[in-house]
């Protein structure tokens, strides 16, 4: 099995609204979209998550409410691994992907609480602009709702 490695991780609050979110970013990114802001993922480099994930979920701890894997499709049958172990920790699931064929990441979907799908296209603009190509999806028990709007608040 291939294993998924992270480069940097973070608590954040903008990648999933409402939530407080552990957030890892997957390197070795398969999609190389042009204009990416975070080429250094592009190579394979990193610690394996597998060996790390069980110390970050006892770490944070009544701090967070998400995990979310930055780009970590790559390597699909380590990810359902992961992603089942941060359920068992009662955790939410959120899967950011450059993915543009949601068909890829359907056996996911059951798992996930959230999913960004599409890659990243300058001319487009990233989740905050209307024109986007990407969507962002809630999902309960496996039905997605767009949910992108949250991302496009309208300037005052």
């Amino acid at each position: 099995m291939q294993q998924m490695k992270y480069a940097t991780y973070g608590i954040v609050f903008q990648e999933i609204p409402d939530e407080t979110t552990l957030a890892f970013d997957i390197s070795n990114c398969p999609y190389r979209c042009e204009g990416c802001h975070s080429q250094f993922l592009w190579e394979d480099t990193g610690d394996i998550l597998d060996n790390e994930i069980e110390r970050f979920l006892e770490k944070y701890r009544g701090m967070i409410t998400c995990v979310c894997f930055m780009g970590g499709n790559q390597c699909m049958e380590d990810l359902i691994y992961l992603i089942n172990i941060v359920k068992s920790h009662n955790l939410k699931t959120a899967l950011y992907t450059g993915e543009n064929d949601i068909q890829k990441v359907s056996e996911l979907i059951p798992l996930l609480d959230y999913l960004k799908i599409g890659s990243y296209r300058a001319d487009c603009g990233g989740l905050n602009k209307k024109t986007t190509n990407q969507i962002f999806y809630q999902i309960d028990n496996s039905h997605l709702t767009d949910k992108t709007y949250l991302f496009q608040k309208e300037k005052k």
